[in-house]
């Protein structure tokens, strides 16, 4: 066995033969031997990389990188007009002068020409730099934090958010902003007293948008804007953090309907058990059963109400509607008396407004919609032309075009004091569930034949929470992407809905009221 180890040694030692076949031999070019030309072949080839590494990018395309850092962030770049970027970015821009601006929705936009340089060698792995700090001042704080409300508002229609599908912090970081300038704005101007006011302002928008977190994301991107608010968009101290505590304690104490949009968002943002603490202490029972005990009743000594006392304005009959108090989500509100329409409004009735405005008329739908006024499905009708059709509700009426319709008929009201409106969510469950609607109908209309019932388009600007209270003007400035639906067929008096206001559906139509002028429900 050794020999055979020893023997496969003495193979593995034995010379290898090289054949011929097997050796390249470089022959000389122009007399230069081979060891020198690929020696300068291979320099010729590493300097056209480095050429083209180094100086051909800075040849051709001379510039630098503009690095803009901006004060809030998330601003938008331009450069000589086109968007580039959001704010901090780094942005080539070739040599030369150019105008750089740098702009935000509610701020001052800045905006300067700078000389751009260029530099030839390096310029791709090394570029230079030019930096440009940039700081927008708001001129009303309490506007950028209205803009952000607004578009927390729109989000709020977009649900629950998920893994997969995430919503921006539109009312926060716009909370950031605005407390944060507005406290900077009072301590350049020595105005302690302003930078409160601003606050306080602030925190009526917070109790707007409030009206809309309809889901956890919304609910935690409200308390965290009220923590960066009282605490002028820096971090909340203990002190800072027990205030606002109280603060959002006594918000949900002055609305007790909010005690069960409360629990439903607790469930989710906490540990069950935690959230068991809250439904079921005594201060969400008694939220909840005043919720539930809302009655409606018109108030004693008003006199009997009469529904044969019509008032005729153009052809449409509007029936009185007393004085009277909704009870609403454990608050009372006083309801002044109104007229509504006998029924919706009929064919007959919408064709003496297009009389008097043809840019309304259904040959004109593509222009309107244009104008996002309506949609496509605008006076869209398939029950035909028949008698029946004729005294049921127009449908496939947009809210803006009710809206014209009812501006239309004031104009037959001038100087009265009074305005043709659409009614506000409260007036119509005020009526709704007293009973206070009309039963009767024109005398023009057929015996046996009843109008059809509808959903109507209401004034009020959609908020999921409407019972929350918050100042109109806060509720305005906040608004709303979609409005209110109520009433229909197979709804209930305190069902609500609502509805982008372009659009037009078969089985909305609308139902104005004659009222005082500067009434407001929302």
């Amino acid at each position: 066995m050794f020999g055979r180890f020893g023997k496969f040694g003495r193979i593995g030692k034995k010379k290898i033969e090289r054949l011929p076949e097997d050796q390249v031999h470089l022959k000389p070019l122009f007399g230069i031997r081979p060891g020198v030309y690929l020696a300068g072949i291979y320099g010729i080839i590493m300097l056209v990389i480095l050429f083209f590494i180094l100086l051909y990018p800075g040849l051709s395309n001379p510039g630098s990188l503009v690095v803009v850092t901006a004060e809030p962030e998330g601003a938008a770049i331009w450069v000589d007009g086109v968007y580039r970027a959001v704010a901090p970015a780094a942005i080539f821009v070739p040599k030369g002068t150019h105008r750089i601006a740098v702009n935000l929705p509610a701020f001052t936009e800045w905006s300067n020409a700078i000389e751009v340089p260029g530099r030839a060698f390096a310029s791709l792995p090394f570029p230079k730099k030019v930096p440009v700090k940039v700081r927008l001042e708001a001129p009303d704080p309490a506007a950028v934090l209205n803009r952000g409300a607004a578009e927390y508002a729109a989000w709020s229609f977009a649900g629950e958010p998920t893994a997969v599908y995430q919503i921006p912090l539109s009312l926060s970081e716009a909370a950031y902003r605005a407390a944060y300038h507005a406290t900077d704005a009072a301590a350049a101007a020595d105005a302690p007293q302003g930078n409160a006011a601003a606050l306080s302002a602030m925190n009526e928008t917070l109790e707007a948008a409030s009206r809309f977190a309809s889901t956890a994301a919304a609910a935690r991107d409200l308390i965290r804007s009220k923590y960066l608010i009282d605490n002028a968009g820096r971090s909340p101290s203990p002190l800072t953090l027990l205030s606002s505590t109280q603060d959002m304690l006594s918000f949900l104490s002055k609305n007790p309907d909010a005690a069960g949009q409360l629990a439903s968002l607790i469930t989710q943002l906490v540990s069950p058990e935690a959230a068991s603490i809250l439904t079921g202490s005594a201060w969400y029972a008694n939220a909840q059963n005043a919720g539930r005990a809302a009655q409606t009743q018109p108030p004693s000594g008003e006199g009997e109400h009469r529904m044969d006392e019509a008032l005729d304005v153009n052809g449409v009959p509007f029936y009185p509607v007393p004085r009277g108090a909704l009870s609403q989500g454990g608050r009372v509100f006083t309801i002044e008396s109104f007229s509504i329409a006998a029924t919706e409004i009929l064919p007959a009735w919408w064709e003496a407004f297009l009389a008097a405005n043809p840019e309304w008329k259904q040959e004109h739908a593509a222009n309107l919609v244009s104008r996002g006024l309506v949609t496509e499905d605008y006076l869209a009708d398939d029950r035909g032309n028949t008698s029946a059709a004729s005294f049921a509700p127009l449908t496939g009426v947009s809210w803006y075009a009710a809206k014209a319709y009812c501006a239309w008929l004031s104009t037959f009201l001038e100087d009265t004091g009074y305005e043709v409106r659409l009614p506000y969510e409260r007036e119509w469950e005020y009526a709704a569930v007293n009973g206070l609607f009309p039963t009767t109908y024109p005398p023009f209309m057929p015996d046996g034949v009843e109008p059809e019932r509808t959903a109507v388009w209401c004034e009020d600007h959609f908020a999921p929470f409407n019972a929350i209270s918050a100042k109109s003007a806060s509720i305005a400035a906040v608004g709303s992407p979609e409005r209110s639906v109520r009433g229909g067929k197979y709804m209930k008096a305190e069902s609500r809905g609502s509805l982008p206001p372009d659009f037009c559906v078969p089985f909305v139509s609308f139902r104005p009221v004659i009222a005082k002028k500067g009434a407001n429900y929302e």
